[in-house]
């Protein structure tokens, strides 16, 4: 789907900026590229024969031009979401991010804004969980529980999306019960499920998805896991120790140059035939007389999917009317989770 209405990518430097400039160029879309960066922004313009504009956050109001929606894509999202929704919102335009964190996602989804759109956490893995979400829970009428499971397939890591992941973790784990997010021990309720790719271990993790996924389908009780290589016994073991660690690595002297150890996610190997790393998501929805409903989804690379989802988004969005504040799936359901490369799978 094909718009030449004219949008903003801001933080296009960035590892996952870069590729959706890449993914937006190769649809037809021409965005003004930004970023704080000039001496990095300038070449990247450049070869894409993009038009671009150097701003912080804070400045974004002045250069946005005649754009008609701006999507954030640099972290950490904790400290660019606010003011770069603050910009959106004072000039009028359309908001989306990629991020994947509780408290940004609660803010966007907590705005007032009926006149335009603003859609947290387009990228991966939100977009494929939500729709995925959407789409189990559309079968089972009632459900008052879902799971949901990432096994993330990369190739390398981000520094934003590595920054990110330390910022959740040191708050701990989270679930979502009778509605409400619930703090909970890293590690605890760490269990075995089985996957396209083998048994891995599934530890509830703190991510946007708790919160996107209840906005989508309603359902109060959500536990959102991320798929480890490790024995059980272990993460329950090693995993309640981490957010500790990861708060004293901040303070330590130097910390900001060196990234503190993350438990491994256990990236699928790539099937006969590709070269590239597989991520997956898994849905469950169940409801107290024993109705459920459940699928894999399978994403490919982890990062490539992001750029395809968020271009999605963005033309999904700039082609709709107003939407408010609200998430991927419940404006569009899970079709943008499957156009953007999502396929359905079966376990092992």
């Amino acid at each position: 789907m094909f718009t030449n209405i004219p949008w903003m990518l801001y933080g296009a430097t960035g590892r996952t900026g870069t590729l959706i400039a890449e993914q937006a160029v190769a649809r037809g879309h021409r965005p003004l590229l930004a970023g704080r960066d000039a001496a990095r922004l300038r070449p990247l313009a450049e070869r894409l024969g993009l038009p671009w504009v150097a701003a912080t956050p804070d400045d974004l109001t002045a250069v946005l031009g005649d754009s008609q929606l701006v999507l954030l894509a640099a972290g950490p999202f904790g400290s660019t979401s606010g003011p770069v929704l603050e910009a959106a919102l004072l000039a009028g335009v359309h908001y989306l991010d990629i991020a994947n964190d509780i408290d940004v996602t609660q803010r966007v989804l907590a705005t007032r804004t009926e006149r335009l759109s603003a859609l947290p956490a387009v990228g991966f893995g939100t977009v494929a969980s939500d729709g995925l979400a959407r789409r189990v829970a559309d079968q089972v009428p009632g459900a008052d529980r879902l799971e949901l499971a990432v096994l993330v397939g990369t190739e390398g890591r981000s520094p934003g999306a590595r920054a990110s992941t330390m910022a959740a973790l040191a708050g701990g784990g989270r679930v979502r019960r009778d509605g409400v997010l619930v703090r909970t021990r890293l590690g605890a309720g760490a269990h075995s499920l089985a996957t396209p790719v083998g048994v891995r271990t599934a530890v509830p993790m703190p991510t946007g998805d708790l919160v996107t996924s209840h906005r989508t389908t309603g359902i109060p009780n959500i536990t959102v896991s991320v798929l480890m290589p490790m024995p059980v016994p272990a993460a329950r073991l090693l995993l309640p120790a981490l957010p500790a660690l990861v708060r004293a690595g901040r303070r330590r002297p130097g910390a900001g140059r060196r990234p503190a150890p993350v438990p491994s996610e256990g990236s699928a190997p790539a099937p006969p035939g590709r070269t590239a790393p597989e991520s997956y998501v898994w849905a469950r929805a169940s409801a107290a007389d024993g109705r459920s409903a459940e699928g894999w989804l399978r994403t490919g690379e982890g990062y490539g999917y992001t750029a395809r989802s968020a271009v999605s988004t963005v033309e999904a969005v700039l082609a709709s009317g107003p939407l408010g504040a609200t998430t991927v799936a419940a404006a569009f359901g899970p079709h943008i989770a499957l156009s953007a490369g999502g396929e359905l799978v079966a376990t092992a």
